[in-house]
């Protein structure tokens, strides 16, 4: 490999990612990564995914995804330069939702010319694959028919039609589960109960974007496990982890009431003291309210509710610590003198210790994060100060022997708040490039540090700590499907 240059050399059998404990899964270990300035664009891929959270992954999944449909992919592979995405292990035992279980896999491609590092493609476990061949499973079936039913009692809904073909303006045509009109607007309702490639959701919700049609994923609560599948996270986890199910109550109220309803369940947090910072389910009747709202406006809305729910649990809880830490931060006194103030915090949550968090540099990330604060609060007037001091501490958390491994979280930051990115000089903007693109292999620290970093700034809290919680929440099934 040769340092210098950024470009890849012959691979040994420990470098293709062979030996690392993901079996063939990371065969691809280099990519390019083409949102890099040219000639700096080389990258491992430990150090593009093993950072991840599952936000972050279901994110950059979608990305990927886009990227390539619109003719510009984001990721190479190294060695034929042919287009990459992003796939995760199968579930099992021990397998995480975050970048750990991810890697770069080739597009399938008739004619693809050979490479060294194509594996065998996977079987996509969809459709009537999971009905033992069958075109539609039962509940499938009957959930569709009760959704159209549902829909037929309300009277502001017309033309509801069950596999109704819709037509584009170019001759396109989709056919979605149930199909109405909701007082005069389009609206299709794909009802998923199997895992679907990231590319068919991308595709989908594209296509009908691009119609006019106000495009609504369900599903429903008989197995809700599945939510924690990579196929779901997809779905929830960007929409600020927000998804609709149907179940036996939402479509009693709607036959009785004549309006219709569903069950949308919402990721939020939970502190609970010498416990992690989790997440729950929360369930709730919604109508055409939120069912209608534009997926924009409604994944805005999902986090910035886990933000408040999140500052609003350790305030009062830990108010008093967080302030403290806080207000250091933004003196950029690091961590020393408020070390009771966190060792209190970090009880409460079983986070790191004060020393480890000393060592790994959390009060320079700590002392960035607080002048980003001070950025964006301050947005009207003239502020080179403001800017002049924000670049000031991303440059000495750069340059801290830690900088390798605090980088994803700046990319993070950059990713939650564009307006940073657009802040920060050529110089550090090189620095942090460097760094991303630098050959060492990068330690979780971001992982390690990630609840407490959040519940000190908790508008990075959907990124670091959203994921589908372990149990769902309890809603009425149909007897038959209990």
């Amino acid at each position: 490999m040769n340092d210098n240059t950024n470009t890849p050399g012959p691979m040994s059998p420990a470098a293709d990612g062979r030996s690392d404990g993901n079996g063939d899964y990371r065969a691809i270990a280099m990519v390019i990564d083409t949102s890099f300035p040219a000639g700096e664009q080389l990258r491992t891929t430990q150090s593009v995914l093993d950072p991840l959270t599952p936000v972050g992954l279901a994110e950059l999944r979608a990305a990927v995804h886009a990227a390539k449909a619109a003719g510009n992919p984001r990721f190479l592979c190294a060695v034929c330069k042919r287009p990459v995405y992003l796939a995760q292990r199968p579930a099992g035992p021990g397998v995480t939702r975050n970048g750990l279980a991810a890697f770069f896999r080739h597009f399938a491609v008739a004619d693809a010319p050979p490479c060294p590092c194509r594996t065998v493609p996977g079987v996509h476990n969809v459709g009537a694959v999971q009905f033992a061949g069958l075109q539609e499973g039962l509940d499938h079936h009957t959930l569709k028919h009760a959704l159209a039913d549902c829909l037929r009692h309300d009277l502001r809904f017309s033309d509801v039609q069950v596999e109704k073909r819709l037509t584009s303006a170019d001759g396109s045509w989709r056919v979605p589960d149930v199909s109405a009109l909701f007082e005069g607007k389009q609206i299709a309702f794909d009802l998923q109960l199997a895992t679907l490639p990231i590319a068919t959701i991308r595709e989908r919700e594209n296509h009908y974007a691009a119609m006019g049609v106000h495009h609504v994923w369900l599903t429903d609560a008989a197995d809700l496990s599945r939510l924690s599948h990579q196929a779901f996270c997809d779905l929830h986890l960007n929409m600020s982890g927000r998804i609709f199910a149907i179940d036996d109550t939402s479509i009693g109220r709607s036959l009785r009431d004549g309006q219709f309803q569903l069950q949308e369940l919402s990721i939020l947090p939970r502190l609970v003291k010498d416990r992690p910072i989790h997440n729950i389910w929360e369930t709730a009747p919604v109508g055409t309210g939120v069912i209608m709202m534009a997926p924009n406006l409604r994944k805005a809305e999902g986090e910035r509710r886990y933000r408040r729910e999140l500052a609003a649990q350790v305030s009062a809880s830990l108010g008093a610590e967080r302030q403290a830490i806080c207000r250091a931060a933004a003196m950029d006194q690091g961590l020393a003198p408020v070390g009771l103030q966190w060792t209190r915090l970090a009880r409460f949550i079983c986070g790191p210790g004060i020393d480890g968090s000393i060592a790994s540099d959390v009060g320079k990330v700590l002392a960035f994060l607080a002048q980003v604060e001070v950025f964006v609060t301050h947005q009207s007037g003239s502020r080179p100060s403001i800017e002049r001091e924000l670049q000031r501490r991303l440059g000495t958390l750069l340059a801290s022997r830690h900088g390798l491994h605090w980088a994803p979280l700046v990319q993070m930051v950059f990713s939650t708040l564009p307006s940073i990115r657009a802040a920060v000089d050529p110089a550090t903007m090189a620095r942090l490039n460097a760094l991303l693109t630098n050959k060492e292999k990068v330690r979780p620290l971001l992982r390690m540090h990630a609840g407490m970093i959040a519940a000190l700034y908790p508008w990075l809290g959907r990124q670091l700590l959203m994921k589908a919680p372990k149990f769902g929440p309890k809603m009425r099934l149909p007897a038959s499907r209990a």
